[in-house]
């Protein structure tokens, strides 16, 4: 009978888990906790904000060759994450978004359907299965927009890469943005090369999301269908178009301004081919200073936020004038930069507010408290980073990098155009300006923020930095939309661990101090070595009293003792760090498994003793 009780117990329960899994295969599909940081795995305010203004129906085709796949378990699982946030991205859109899974066999029409939508095949290493795995979306013009091969490295970008393609076919009309450059950021030809060149990746991505109209650096007037004016490295221009850029800011236009006292990609990629050196200083006067802001001539070198690069050596080196920042050196209550994660730039100078300005400076970039000023004249082409930090001095100062400016303003001109412009204009402006300037342009140039790629022959990019995005959220937040905020990407760009990188910055000036110390002796053991092998020659052949060889051979031991210390110190600069970055990757990949596999002993330990303890 106690039997009988126990296999009826079993069953029911049985029964009970068997009805629990079907109702929740239903109830709760799709359904998930999402306790990563970033919250990469669900959909973000922004996408959801993006789908809720879709007003015609959009298709989308998920091409994925399951059979060809098999084999391959990172591609499966990447494959899994792709279907299943596209099956949140239609379940949030309803009758919005219509979403079909394809699995495009060989020789079918699928197959057809996938290859003139422009998803692309990828031959598999066998060279007898290829791999289909893209999206392909259409709206109900029969406008079609494709991501041709969904990419391993770009898995960061999933939520940004879809939304980016539900926001091209649901936007008929794009705002446009007149942009005035006296670098080739848009592409164009090098006349040194005589090759094409490429547009830089922050405006390429630009483009995506509005209408960008290249004006003239010779201009009487902006155009009146132009929203936004996007100036980049604007030097040399006249005074036509200073007061034309003046009348249109005072009259309501919004403007958003790369300035620079001192730009690194200025001269290698300036208009002019015999350009050579930094590009001089783009102070937009005397626009910003009459508008109450202003430029300055030298740099902002901060210890804390230093990168490393390359010395001329070859050896690693922090730079006091690239400069990393991140979130916490960034303005988190103005929408253009409450949600980038990372910023770089490169030897960028700094704003400070004109006293008795009417209007108001609100800083988005601010430097730590190890910055101070860096005369721009230090720095030289092919110089050892080192030489700044040898020298450097923290002002305890915080330095605008980057602000906002707003408030009432008067024309730079006064009460009258200038001579020999005929123009009848605003002497003040109707209300409050809206102006955004970044005090760099270096860091909207590739190198600073993104890797690009050739893929299947389409330019792939993978930002290890958020400058794209910063540079998204201006444009979008001055044309006062928030379309291109709400697809923002949520990518996690390169975290260094905090303490990890204090360590390394301290290990590089104890470094830098003690090797300046060595190379000294060395210099001047050197020095005394030639003095003394010089010292008494006759013909060609040297001859050296006992004295004298004794010393010389003292100074040669001495030579071999530094160059030996010398090299002890390069050894021993990253123990410390090192064995510290070991003992976090261990307890990231073996750490959390030691815990459980110990959690299930010490169970399973003390079920051994209750079931003791009951016998």
């Amino acid at each position: 009978m106690h039997h009988l009780h126990t296999r009826s117990g079993l069953l029911l329960v049985f029964v009970i888990l068997l009805a629990v899994i079907a109702v929740s295969q239903v109830a709760l599909k799709g359904a998930r906790v999402d306790l990563t940081e970033n919250r990469v795995y669900s959909l973000s305010e922004g996408s959801e904000n993006l789908i809720d203004k879709i007003e015609e129906p959009i298709q989308l085709y998920f091409f994925y060759s399951r059979d060809a796949a098999q084999g391959l378990p990172p591609l499966q699982a990447w494959a899994q994450r792709v279907e299943e946030f596209l099956e949140e991205v239609a379940l949030e859109g309803g009758d919005k978004i219509r979403l079909s899974v394809v699995d495009p066999e060989p020789f079918s029409e699928e197959e057809d359907r996938a290859a003139s939508l422009g998803v692309q095949p990828v031959p598999l290493g066998d060279g007898e299965r290829t791999l289909y795995f893209g999206l392909a979306g259409s709206n109900s013009v029969g406008e079609t927009e494709t991501i041709p091969f969904f990419q391993l490295n770009r898995q960061e970008q999933l939520e940004y890469d879809i939304a980016k393609l539900l926001y091209t076919l649901s936007t008929p009309t794009k705002p446009k943005v007149g942009l005035l450059s006296t670098l080739p950021v848009m592409g164009g030809f090098d006349p040194a090369s005589r090759q094409p060149r490429p547009a830089w990746m922050a405006f390429e991505q630009l483009q995506q999301f509005f209408e960008i109209e290249t004006l003239e650096n010779e201009l009487a007037a902006i155009p009146g269908d132009v929203e936004l004016l996007l100036l980049v490295h604007p030097v040399g221009l006249s005074e036509t178009t200073l007061y034309a850029i003046d009348q249109f800011v005072l009259g309501g236009g919004r403007l958003l301004a790369f300035v620079d006292p001192y730009s690194q990609v200025a001269g290698p990629m300036s208009m002019d081919p015999t350009a050579q050196g930094p590009g001089p200083n783009s102070a937009l006067d005397p626009l910003l200073p009459a508008w109450g802001l202003n430029l300055s001539g030298d740099l902002v070198g901060d210890a804390q936020a230093a990168l490393q690069v390359n010395g001329p050596n070859g050896r690693p080196s922090y730079h006091l004038g690239m400069l990393g920042y991140g979130a916490e050196y960034l303005n988190d209550e103005d929408i253009i930069t409450q949600d980038v994660d990372s910023v770089n730039l490169g030897l960028a100078g700094y704003l400070t507010a004109t006293e008795g300005a009417s209007t108001t400076l609100t800083p988005l970039i601010t430097s730590s408290d190890q910055a101070d000023d860096l005369p721009s004249y230090l720095i030289q082409p092919g110089m050892d980073p080192a030489r700044l930090a040898s020298a450097f001095s923290p002002s305890g100062e915080r330095y605008t990098l980057a602000a906002r400016l707003s408030g009432p303003a008067q024309s730079a001109y006064g009460e009258a155009a200038p001579a020999g412009v005929a123009a009848e204009g605003e002497h003040r402006s109707e209300g409050e300006i809206q102006v955004v300037v970044v005090a760099d342009v270096d860091w909207l140039a590739n190198q600073f923020w993104v890797q690009v790629q050739n893929f299947l022959g389409q330019q792939v990019a993978s930002p290890f930095a958020g400058n794209g995005d910063l540079l998204l959220n201006a444009v979008d937040n001055l044309l006062g939309s928030a379309d291109v905020i709400s697809i923002k990407s949520r990518a996690g760009y390169a975290r260094p661990f905090t303490r990890v990188e204090q360590m390394k910055r301290e290990a590089g000036r104890q470094f830098s101090a003690k090797e300046e110390e060595l190379q000294q002796r060395l210099r001047e053991t050197e020095r005394k070595l030639t003095e003394l092998q010089g010292a008494e020659q006759e013909g060609n052949l040297l001859t050296l009293s006992d004295a004298q060889s004794a010393e010389l051979e003292r100074f040669l031991e001495t030579k071999l003792e530094i160059r030996k210390e010398l090299r002890a110190v390069r050894y021993n600069l990253n123990r410390d760090v090192e064995q510290l970055e070991g003992l976090i990757k261990f307890l990231n990949i073996a750490g959390v498994p030691l815990l459980l596999v110990l959690g299930a002993l010490i169970v399973s330990r003390a079920r051994q003793r209750k079931e003791v303890t009951i016998r």
